[in-house]
């Protein structure tokens, strides 16, 4: 170090001086000391889809502060809500923006979450308004008050169409076929196309079983089984994409889908006579829904034909007692769907006195 004047030797107290000016930009200068800024929550992609006089709003839980650090101590979220009429809408309707709901982030009760995904639904306790356009903030709030910028989403709540009239469902053999009727025309909103909704027994609610809105006023269902019961109701779509809006359900129309295939009929039938009793015996049906076999004798040379077995035997053999005189025989199988499906007969045997 090069000093000018007279010389004096540097202590120690002198250098810690002069490290500390550099480091602390401050120095020299005294005054309250400054606390750190606290972090404050990212901002959140809110989305809003109306539903009827409902709207569904969701968000993911934030993980980090806007600067990117973690969030900790995320405490609840703070819901505002506006509402603007549209054109023609109700005047009345008019709101700022105000307080709308506060969600805790733990174990809500007003909202449900899934995973990391929270759903609130604003409309239930009181149905919102047609016509008007809603507007909702949200932000994220910690347990120290520190509150996230608020994001806006924006959605419409519009009349739904009118639904379809006079559902029918028909049933056939591994499929349900669907008919109705549009909604009286000149009714607004126009109906653009149609979902179909199916419910089964033991299982959920009403399922939408189309995955895009159908264009006429017709569907087939195949992906049902025989001998299931099914409920349907169809609902009117006005709209696409994201706006688009469903009416009120059509129906319900119920149906019961049948197996209407007889099985083969039964082979290789014999008649052996045992004194005064006859014994039939033919080949085991392969049918995997046999329920079992009905036997019909016939008086010779003309006589007309009686069934023997009020119910079917799942054996396949039959003693008879046959009245005197000639007698033909033949067996029939029958499966056990609801219809009691029966096949052709068997070629027929005759058995001499």
């Amino acid at each position: 170090m090069i000093l000018r004047g007279p010389h004096r030797p540097v202590g120690p107290a002198l250098i810690l001086a002069c490290l500390l000016g550099l480091l602390l930009p401050a120095c020299g200068r005294k005054g309250p000391p400054v606390p750190p800024r606290p972090a404050v929550p990212a901002a959140i992609a809110l989305s809003a889809a109306a539903e009827g006089r409902t709207v569904l709003l969701r968000w993911a839980r934030p993980t980090r502060n806007a600067d990117g650090s973690p969030l900790i101590g995320l405490n609840h979220f703070v819901l505002l809500r506006a509402a603007e009429p549209l054109p023609g809408g109700p005047a009345e309707a008019a709101s700022p923006l105000r307080l709308l709901d506060a969600v805790p982030a733990v174990r809500p009760e007003n909202a449900t979450v899934e995973g990391e995904t929270y759903r609130y639904v604003d409309g239930v306790q009181e149905p919102l308004v047609f016509g008007v356009r809603y507007t909702y903030r949200i932000a994220a709030v910690t347990d120290r008050g520190i509150s996230g910028p608020p994001i806006a989403a924006v959605v419409e709540v519009l009349p739904p169409p009118a639904p379809p009239r006079a559902l029918r469902a028909e049933a056939g053999e591994g499929v349900v076929t669907l008919a109705w009727q549009a909604p009286p025309a000149g009714e607004a909103p126009s109906v653009s196309a149609y979902h179909v909704y199916r419910e089964e027994p033991g299982g959920p609610g009403p399922v939408r079983v189309t995955r895009f809105p159908v264009q006429g006023t017709r569907y087939v269902d195949l992906n049902v089984q025989n001998e299931r019961p099914y409920r349907y109701t169809v609902r009117a779509v006005a709209g696409e994409g994201p706006g688009a809006r469903e009416s009120e359900p059509a129906g319900p129309a119920e149906a019961v889908p049948e197996d209407r295939t007889p099985p083969a009929p039964p082979r290789g039938l014999t008649a052996l006579r045992e004194g005064d009793a006859i014994r039939l015996r033919w080949a085991v049906s392969p049918e995997p829904d046999l329920l079992g076999y009905r036997v019909y004798r016939r008086t010779l040379p003309d006589g007309r034909q009686v069934l023997l077995t009020a119910e079917p035997v799942p054996e396949p053999e039959y003693q008879d007692r046959p009245p005197p005189g000639p007698v033909a025989y033949t067996v029939t199988a029958v499966d056990r769907s609801r219809r009691r499906n029966e096949s052709a007969a068997s070629a027929e045997v005759r058995a001499a006195p």
